[in-house]
């Protein structure tokens, strides 16, 4: 589960609601062997990989880094075992682009605001920093203010100014700021912080320092630089507060350096094929990241974040899941996909871009199946986030209801404040119009912290919950029908409508 740094929901097209009856019961616990495949799930299973993930020689499975690679390879060794299929024509592994930065040299940044009082140069690293959109940008003009990203009224040659205070904080950082740029490509672009010293800390020392940006730097992305609302002259500040416009006379000259370097990181894609000649093209897709947030500071002389509930517990699961498909003696009507993403930590990175460059066709894959954190807390409950969007909800509910010797209840989400929907890999697919459930048991006290480690999972709750997502899925994946969106919730989440 990746720490809170997005808060936006896209609008899209409407699709038409069919009931949760429109998923007829497929017997899921009704054969000896269907139940010998869920019974496969089991405690001692669960715990041999855990120990693996979680061990201190993954060195918390950072993206990227070796020790991810290694647990890439890892899930496919398990996924080709079971007799899964690759999901990719090169293999089991998808590679994807990513840019490593850090900043060039503090001689190299720049920041100067010339008003009618005179010039002002700003400290580079105290009071201004960068977000690197390119290897090296600079560009000069006057300076327009837009109260909000969706205001779009700059022109080349001219230098957007936003102010950011707790009233827009979630928007701008919720996406706005990208889509704001696409949209009206400033030449430059100056993000002017009203924050708490708490937040102008954490941000300058993220962006500070070198970091990882999805796909390949683009060349030509305009400078964004930020500073802070109390270094500026006092009467543009005034006037950005009182309504974020620039008075007459003001302009700007920005220029941002990096040191940026392509590198790549792992998805594991395996496949169970379907056995129905017109249904197998349509796919059942469960995901769970298999990253973490790598080697930290120490406590209490541990440095390794180890991340066992967070999320080896979905990654094993997953794999669980994978060998308990496999050994069906009738295969699912629909085909499976079982993948293991990394760059969840970084900003749901992994499932971004196969999002965006599927394996298998988005159209058709009909439901994705998350799994983030099932390890701990609640011994007999767990959260379905996403169960009031679509007619998954219900189903989920009736496949509980049918199998009391789980004893797992299936609630909403109980932490809408904390934005959980947006934070976690079934996002990318939501947005892309695929009805989604996230499994998650709610953070705890070891939360991204390097006491999350795999001596404290409950793997028993585990194997219940695994064997739960199991009948779920057979059911979606021998439906006559797929899954379907509530028309409001389409409405709210979808990015555009599907094709």
């Amino acid at each position: 589960m990746r720490m809170r740094n997005r808060f936006s929901c896209v609008m899209g097209g409407v699709a038409v609601l069919l009931t949760g009856s429109s998923l007829p019961a497929q017997m899921s616990g009704g054969g000896a062997d269907v139940r010998r495949a869920a019974e496969s799930i089991t405690m001692a299973d669960l715990r041999e990989h855990m120990e693996v993930l979680a061990h201190d020689s993954m060195r918390g499975r950072d993206t990227p880094s070796p020790e991810l690679m290694e647990t890439a390879r890892y899930v496919e060794r398990q996924f080709r075992s079971s007799g899964l299929e690759p999901g990719l024509a090169e293999g089991y592994l998808q590679m994807y682009p990513l840019t490593r930065m850090r900043p060039a040299a503090s001689g190299e940044q720049q920041l100067k605001i010339d008003g009618p009082a005179g010039s002002r140069e700003f400290v580079w690293g105290e009071e201004f920093f960068a977000q690197h959109t390119s290897a090296m940008a600079d560009a000069s003009g006057s300076l327009v203010g837009i109260a909000s990203p969706d205001e779009k009224k700059t022109a080349a040659g001219e230098i957007a100014v936003i102010r950011v205070s707790s009233a827009n904080l979630r928007q701008v950082f919720g996406g706005g700021l990208r889509e704001s740029l696409a949209a009206a490509r400033p030449a430059g672009l100056v993000v002017v912080l009203d924050v708490p010293d708490q937040f102008f800390q954490l941000l300058r020392g993220f962006l500070s320092g070198e970091r990882i940006s999805y796909g390949r730097l683009e060349d030509d992305g305009p400078p964004v630089v930020f500073v802070s609302q109390a270094a500026l002259p006092g009467e543009l500040a005034a006037q950005l507060t009182r309504g974020g416009s620039v008075p007459d006379g003001w302009s700007a000259s920005l220029r941002t350096e990096s040191e940026a370097a392509v590198i790549e990181a792992p998805n594991t894609v395996g496949v169970l094929v379907g056995s129905d000649r017109r249904l197998r093209d349509e796919f059942v897709l469960f995901t769970a990241h298999m990253d973490h947030v790598g080697v930290g500071g120490p406590v209490d002389g541990d440095s390794i974040y180890n991340g066992a509930d967070d999320d080896a517990s979905g990654t094993v699961t997953i794999i669980e899941l994978a060998e308990a498909f496999a050994a069906l003696e009738s295969r699912p009507r629909r085909s499976l996909v079982f993948m293991a993403v990394s760059g969840e930590e970084k900003g749901l990175l992994g499932s971004r871009w196969y999002s965006e460059h599927p394996a298998f066709p988005i159209e058709r894959t009909v439901a994705n199946i998350n799994i983030d954190m099932v390890g701990r807390n609640w011994p007999d409950t767990i959260v379905a986030i996403g169960k009031d969007e679509s007619s998954l909800g219900p189903l989920v509910e009736r496949v509980s209801a049918e199998h009391p010797e789980l004893n797992m209840a299936v609630i909403d989400d109980l932490w809408p404040e904390e934005s959980f929907y947006t934070r976690s890999d079934h996002y990318n697919f939501a947005r892309k119009g695929v009805p989604v459930l996230f499994f998650f048991n709610g953070t705890h006290e070891d939360y991204h912290r390097a006491s999350d480690e795999a001596d404290k999972i409950d793997y028993e709750k585990m194997s219940r919950i695994g064997r739960l997502v199991f009948y779920l899925g057979l059911e979606v994946a021998n439906g006559d029908e797929p899954p379907s969106w509530d028309p409001k919730a389409y409405e709210r989440v979808v990015e555009t409508p599907r094709s």
